[in-house]
């Protein structure tokens, strides 16, 4: 059947975009990027991971020592210590999550290509098609 509107839709193909090769190549920057992302955030989470079982061991030896004590002075002096010593290390672990937190940002944008950051051009106007 000739008149058959799905015959017709069917034959005709729409127009290719002129954009789809930088389409495409945002598209595999971005795949790109994001694979650097998530390699960073699970470096970040094994830091944080490993960085609470670690407190965590330390907090329980604390609690075993101050049970050792035989005195408040060597209670408060336990306590004094391990006070020290945990903002020490909680400081630590902030300017390091800090720097790999940067490190995430920078290698993800360093990891896109130039041209991606420029917004991709207009489609031409069918107005200036058919002319």
């Amino acid at each position: 059947m000739p008149d058959d509107p799905r015959s017709a839709a069917a034959s005709s193909k729409p127009a290719a975009d002129p954009r789809a090769p930088l389409y495409a190549t945002l598209f595999e920057s971005n795949q790109h990027a994001f694979a650097r992302w998530l390699a960073g955030m699970f470096a970040l989470s094994q830091e944080i991971t490993q960085f609470t079982q670690s407190r965590l061991q330390e907090d329980m030896a604390v609690w075993s020592m101050l049970a050792t004590c035989r005195s408040p002075e060597q209670a408060v002096d336990c306590q004094r210590r391990f006070a020290a010593k945990l903002a020490d290390q909680y400081s630590d672990e902030i300017a390091k999550l800090s720097r790999m937190m940067m490190s995430i940002a920078a290698e993800g944008l360093t990891s896109l290509p130039q041209h991606a950051a420029a917004p991709p051009a207009a489609p031409p106007s069918t107005e200036a098609a058919q002319r």
